[in-house]
């Protein structure tokens, strides 16, 4: 009887355990992505601030005074710079110690904008990411993958993921910034026609504030060209009370946009 409530123990561990695993690693991630964020922070202000401790310099204001840049590129080049690849090269650590929770990682070295490091990024995202649900902040900043690897192939890796991530919006990210991507420069009518069956078919499946950007091209291409009829215009004037723009339809309107940031 001993024997078999030992069994039922070690049975009944067998399942618990690894859920207590996989949550004390994401949080080992987290604190892991924090501290390394931290870090980075503060050696990018230390920077920040010795330089401005150098064009506060008598001698710095002398050159600029002067107009000689070549003075003041040396004396602000004194000023020790933060190591952005030895950070893009400890987050690809850290991305290897955390696995499938250190998809973050791989988004956070993109600030190295260093070759080597996007190379290291675009390898792993390849072996062992495609279907991580987590991809969308990598897939936000495409252009600094496009350090290491060719547009096409960047392409291609895009299309990877939208055809395989279980995430619909990861998906739709993908199809989303591969359709940017082929419109750049000079498009050909192919590469026109391609962008768009990505936007129509991302659209599909996108929510939130990504379906609103990709949906954006086609409301301007349908209703913001010259002659269309201008979009309605739902709001409260100064006093609380409702209107329209449509309500002065045939009268001169002025539309003056504005906020707070």
């Amino acid at each position: 009887m001993h024997m078999i409530r030992s069994a039922v123990a070690l049975l009944v561990l067998g399942v618990i355990v690894p859920a207590q695993s996989g949550a004390d690693q994401a949080k080992a991630a987290a604190a892991e992505h924090e501290a390394l964020a931290a870090a980075w922070k503060a050696e990018t202000q230390a920077s920040r601030d010795a330089q401005a401790k150098v064009r506060a310099t008598d001698e710095f204001k002398a050159a600029q005074q002067a107009k000689d840049s070549e003075k003041m590129r040396e004396l602000l080049g004194a000023v020790p710079r933060p190591d952005a690849k030895k950070m893009g090269e400890k987050a690809l650590a850290l991305a290897d110690q955390f696995g499938d929770d250190g998809v973050r990682f791989l988004a956070f070295a993109m600030q190295a904008n260093d070759k080597e490091v996007a190379a290291g990024i675009v390898e792993r995202v390849t072996k062992n990411h495609i279907k991580n649900p987590n991809l969308g902040e990598l897939l936000e900043r495409p252009s600094g993958l496009l350090l290491a690897v060719s547009q096409a192939d960047m392409e291609a890796l895009l299309g990877k993921i939208a055809a395989e991530n279980p995430s619909d919006q990861v998906k739709a990210l993908a199809m989303y910034t591969q359709s940017t991507l082929l419109t750049r420069g000079k498009p050909t009518e192919e590469q026109k026609q391609q962008a768009e069956a990505l936007l129509a078919a991302a659209e599909k499946i996108a929510t939130g504030d990504l379906a609103d950007r990709i949906a954006a091209p086609r409301f301007q291409k349908e209703r913001l060209q010259i002659g269309k009829e201008c979009p309605d215009i739902v709001g409260e004037d100064v006093d609380g009370v409702a209107f329209k723009l449509g309500d002065y339809r045939g009268k001169v309107v002025v539309l003056d946009f504005w906020g707070f940031w």
